[in-house]
């Protein structure tokens, strides 16, 4: 038996799928997201803001 790197069969067309999933799933975050930001009032966001660039 041979030693070393043992390779898998990498499906395309199956990461392609996931990779559009992906991109969609990121694109209902993003629109919830925005959506939010307008409902919130300026210093809700801000603060948890500040709380995530500081960490």
């Amino acid at each position: 038996m041979e030693k070393g790197l043992k390779l898998t069969k990498i499906d395309l067309k199956e990461l392609e799928e996931e990779k559009k999933r992906n991109r969609i799933e990121r694109l209902k975050f993003i629109d919830l997201y925005a959506k939010w930001l307008k409902k919130t009032p300026n210093k809700v966001w801000s603060k948890q803001q500040n709380k995530f660039l500081n960490k």
